[in-house]
C-alpha cells in the first residue's frame, strides 16, 4: 500500500476529556488530539487507565457558543512517555442495534 501525502498529515486538535483512571476517580484533562489516517487518533493524558476504559471526549472551540458534544471511545493503551504520560489509541464507540 502506498501512503500519500495526506495520509501522513497530522492534524491536532486541543480537546477536553473525561472519564474514570484505574482508581475510578473522575478526572477531566485538556489534552491534545493528535489524528491521521495512519494511526488513527491519539491523545496522551497524565492519568493511568484501566483496559478498555471509556472516555468522552469533547472538542475545544475559540466561542462558547460553538461547543461540540462530547463523542465516546474505548482508550487503548499504545505506550509510556519517559516523562510518565501515557499514550491513547482512541476507537469510537457505537450504540448496538
Amino acid at each position: 500500500m502506498n501512503l500519500t501525502v495526506a495520509q501522513l498529515v497530522l492534524d491536532t486538535h486541543r480537546v477536553e476529556v473525561s472519564g474514570w483512571d484505574i482508581s475510578q476517580s473522575f478526572f477531566v484533562e485538556k489534552p491534545e488530539l493528535e489524528w491521521n489516517e495512519v494511526n488513527g487518533k491519539q491523545i496522551t493524558l497524565r492519568r493511568v487507565l484501566r483496559k478498555k476504559t471509556m472516555l468522552f471526549v469533547r472538542l475545544l472551540q475559540s466561542t462558547a457558543a460553538d461547543r461540540s458534544s462530547p463523542v465516546a471511545y474505548w482508550a487503548e493503551h499504545i505506550a509510556t512517555t519517559p516523562q510518565g504520560f501515557h499514550q491513547f489509541r482512541l476507537n469510537q464507540v457505537f450504540p448496538h442495534i
